[in-house]
């Protein structure tokens, strides 16, 4: 069974009330690299960095990187960069930050045998490099019933996605090409991608107009995810015109399922001002109703959501309207769970991109897909 990241379980079973974006404006990755380096180079010897723990619950296999052990007292630490008044963070974050931790105390408590272990929160501002600590000290007991809470929560999805990954990778080593032939050259095209893939390097490839490159690329990609090589695909271009062309060739490969669609989730991934539904007013619920107890409905409507096969961003209203919740902020959500995500370069090349986050975060093998790489350079250089 694949090892589950600490994160992934506590993004998904941690975060509850309302959507709240006025905690803003977020560190970059760079930020907060340098942020983790400054605090942990502030404590003395004995100090480990970067702990690696792993651990079971039940048939669940768990694993995760807490920042930093200290072992004079024994304390275990999480460190959290951010701008701006830290009184002003949502709850949600918080909890979000707490489960986090005290599931990396349950596996360093577990490991060690540990009766008692001091837990610390660390904020650490980059913008005047001042820390705010908090303190915690739980039980190996009660650090082993969080767990239990959360594991238990988790347990049954967790098995519902590794039959889905079983179902779409033998579904997609069985399915055929679309078309009754390859056209001249997509062949090639297609072959060399699958290579790129297979072997982790990067293919830079020029194929004329009408030759069929969504499909002569997606096609091997989806091949190499059949054999384990890759975890997730993402198509990025810079047109709309673009992203709908690649849902149409993935359409066509999902129409080739010998005993129905093919179990293919594909999420296609808009703009927020494209995909608001009341553009006058603010991400949080104070103002927003779909903001509104947002995660305390968010499981329904992505329950609901990873049983279709097509998430455009149409099915991804409606689905979202039934349940009252963002459909913005539910494709964010889902991003997680999709197996190909059609969006803009942004998603991946920006600084603050939430598919390059959640690939380094959850150290996901992916195939990136630059349709049109050419426009690539002058859109990397407004990011």
């Amino acid at each position: 069974m694949r090892p589950v990241a600490v994160r992934e379980l506590c993004a998904f079973t941690a975060k509850r009330g309302d959507l709240d974006l006025r905690f803003t404006p977020s560190p970059t990755a760079e930020q907060g690299i340098e942020g983790h380096g400054k605090v942990m180079g502030r404590r003395g010897e004995g100090y480990q960095r970067e702990v690696a723990l792993q651990g079971q619950y039940q048939l669940l296999p768990l694993r995760g990187r807490a920042d930093g052990l200290s072992l004079s007292p024994l304390r275990l630490e999480e460190i959290k960069t951010y701008r701006g008044d830290l009184a002003r963070m949502p709850e949600n974050h918080r909890h979000l930050h707490w489960a986090q931790l005290k599931t990396y105390g349950a596996l360093l408590a577990a490991e060690r045998d540990l009766a008692l272990l001091d837990l610390r929160l660390v904020y650490f501002n980059i913008d005047n490099e001042k820390e705010t600590a908090l303190d915690l000290t739980l039980t190996r007991s009660e650090l082993a019933a969080f767990l239990a809470e959360h594991g238990n929560r988790y347990a049954q999805w967790h098995a519902q996605e590794a039959v889905h990954r079983e179902q779409r990778n033998a579904a997609l080593a069985a399915v055929a090409f679309p078309h009754a032939s390859f056209h001249g050259g997509q062949r090639v095209l297609a072959e060399g991608v699958y290579r790129g893939i297979a072997s982790g390097q990067s293919l830079l490839a020029q194929a004329p107009t009408g030759i069929g490159k969504s499909i002569g690329t997606l096609y091997p990609a989806l091949k190499a995810m059949a054999q384990g090589k890759v975890e997730k695909v993402f198509f990025l271009t810079a047109k709309t015109s673009g992203r709908q062309t690649a849902l149409d060739a993935l359409a066509s490969l999902q129409a080739q399922g010998e005993a129905g669609p093919l179990p293919l989730r594909v999420l296609e991934l808009v703009a927020r001002d494209k995909a608001c539904e009341h553009p006058d007013k603010a991400c949080h619920g104070e103002s927003c109703p779909l903001a509104r107890g947002f995660y305390d409905r968010l499981p329904a409507a992505r329950e609901n959501a990873v049983a279709h096969r097509q998430l455009d961003h149409s099915q991804l209203r409606q689905i979202a309207a039934r349940h009252t919740v963002c459909p913005y902020y539910l494709s964010q959500e889902l991003a997680r769970w999709a197996d190909v995500i059609v969006g803009d370069y942004n998603y991946y090349f920006d600084q603050s991109a939430l598919l390059h986050s959640l690939t380094v975060v959850n150290e996901w093998p992916v195939a990136v897909l630059v349709d049109e790489a050419h426009n690539l350079v002058e859109r990397g250089r407004s990011m």
